[in-house]
């Protein structure tokens, strides 16, 4: 008979399936990330056509600016087009799940996107996982600088169970609530803002949305108007377009 060590789930796993679809989930699932697996920095991405990318969750929990900036670049300057693993996430299959270490494909780097990615921020090893899905493509990307992931991760067994067990908690968590996932792009933009596109496309108008943020409505007027320059639109109908 296993010992119970063997099959009883920890209490961070717990919590981290107790606050899948919320917006708890975030810091319980990255702090379990760190504490179990040694991970430095975390991306996740979407790609739900086969051409363009999104960010659902980012950090480095050493240089928090280094995560914003590495993931803002990979998506808004398109570095995802010089990710080895980018064919692959074009092409994974619905319920499909794989994984890449590092090693496998760091020989398929550019000069400019191993600087910019890897030697720059520091990182000596990663972990990528992929799973595909009906709605679309998932990226999970788990990342080490020196010395790199620990021995555990020698067998390919251990391996392949902790990347289902993270690829499920991920996918799972935006298909309990599609509305995270949908706003992918707000990700670069700071928190009032994120809160005033998000009630934006709740179909809240100006006044609304100050009381129920309680600040002045030109504040959200200029939380608006910087956003939308961010985003790159100039209207309430391009940002349901682009988190659609």
């Amino acid at each position: 008979m296993p010992e119970p060590s063997d099959w009883m789930p920890s209490e961070q796993v717990l919590h981290v399936l107790e606050t899948l679809g919320t917006t708890r989930f975030y810091d319980v699932f990255l702090d379990w990330l760190q504490a179990a697996f040694g991970t430095e920095q975390c991306m996740v991405f979407f790609c739900p056509d086969g051409r363009k990318v999104s960010t659902l969750i980012y950090k480095d929990y050493a240089q928090a600016s280094s995560g914003k900036r590495l993931a803002e670049a990979y998506v808004t300057e398109r570095h995802y087009l010089q990710d080895p693993n980018f064919q692959r996430l074009k092409t994974i299959a619905p319920e499909q799940v794989e994984v890449v270490r590092f090693n496998s494909v760091s020989d398929n780097l550019g000069l400019h996107y191993r600087k910019a990615f890897f030697e720059q921020p520091g990182f000596t090893d990663k972990i990528s996982v992929l799973r595909g899905t009906s709605e679309g493509s998932y990226y999970i990307n788990l990342y080490r600088r020196d010395p790199g992931f620990d021995t555990r991760f020698d067998d390919e067994s251990f391996t392949q169970r902790v990347c289902a067990l993270t690829s499920i908690l991920v996918c799972k968590h935006f298909q309990l609530n599609e509305s995270l996932r949908m706003e992918g792009p707000l990700a670069f933009l700071s928190e009032r803002e994120q809160q005033v596109c998000r009630a934006v496309l709740r179909g809240r108008k100006n006044e609304a949305i100050a009381a129920e943020l309680d600040v002045a409505v030109s504040s959200v007027i200029t939380y608006r108007k910087r956003a939308y320059e961010k985003l790159g639109i100039s209207s309430r109908a391009q940002l349901f377009e682009l988190c659609q």
